[in-house]
């Protein structure tokens, strides 16, 4: 399909043509997709134009992941967990970063986070050691003798129940409370797609999980 774009636009300037290539390898970006945000480019301000490049290539300037949560932020600790307010015992553990824009929007959570980037998933080669699995466990035991709850976040999906089985699994020993969020979102559905209702039905109806 991207042959027949690519071939379809052939008569486009090279740099026009290399814009539409790298639009089309983002994520959920099809070919003419590609080709309407090249267009709009095209019919743009120079100003505006210059504005997105400059973002763009710094966005990752001075960026790292959070030493305690492994969100991203500026310096060694989010402002999440730089916050006196938020509840360092309820950790509520997420898939990726996405997930806790989605989480924070609904503004009821008031504990932190702990992102894994990623799920397992053994076809894809995807194990414990590619995750942040050791760091959520030494997270978990250096709040001891504290009572501690930690809610499982990862989105209905196969591979996102798998990971929390896995979760429970390796605190269980620790002896926290581990809860999973109530089944307000669909099966087989991302975090970052769902609304704020949704999302706060989820987190006040979290239950044990069993």
């Amino acid at each position: 399909m991207k042959d027949f774009f690519r071939n379809m636009a052939s008569f486009l300037p090279d740099s026009v043509q290399k814009v539409i290539d790298e639009f089309s390898r983002l994520p959920g970006i099809g070919p003419k997709s590609a080709q309407r945000l090249a267009m709009h480019l095209l019919q743009s301000p120079e100003l505006k134009i210059n504005g997105l490049a400059k973002s763009i290539a710094e966005v990752k300037a001075g960026l790292s992941f959070c030493e305690k949560c492994w969100n991203v932020c500026h310096g060694e600790i989010c402002k999440i967990c730089d916050d006196s307010e938020r509840l360092e015992t309820q950790i509520c553990v997420v898939e990726d970063i996405l997930d806790v824009v989605a989480l924070e929007k609904t503004r009821q959570f008031r504990g932190v986070y702990h992102v894994l980037h990623g799920v397992l998933s053994p076809v894809d080669g995807i194990g414990p050691d590619q995750l942040k699995m050791d760091a959520l466990k030494a997270r978990i035991e250096s709040l001891a003798n504290q009572e501690v709850e930690v809610i499982v976040a990862t989105n209905p999906s196969l591979e996102g129940e798998t990971t929390a089985m896995y979760i429970v699994r390796m605190l269980q020993p620790l002896g926290v409370r581990v809860t999973r969020i109530a089944r307000g979102l669909p099966a087989g559905g991302d975090l970052d797609y769902a609304d704020e209702v949704t999302l706060t039905r989820a987190l006040q109806g979290r239950s044990e999980y069993v």
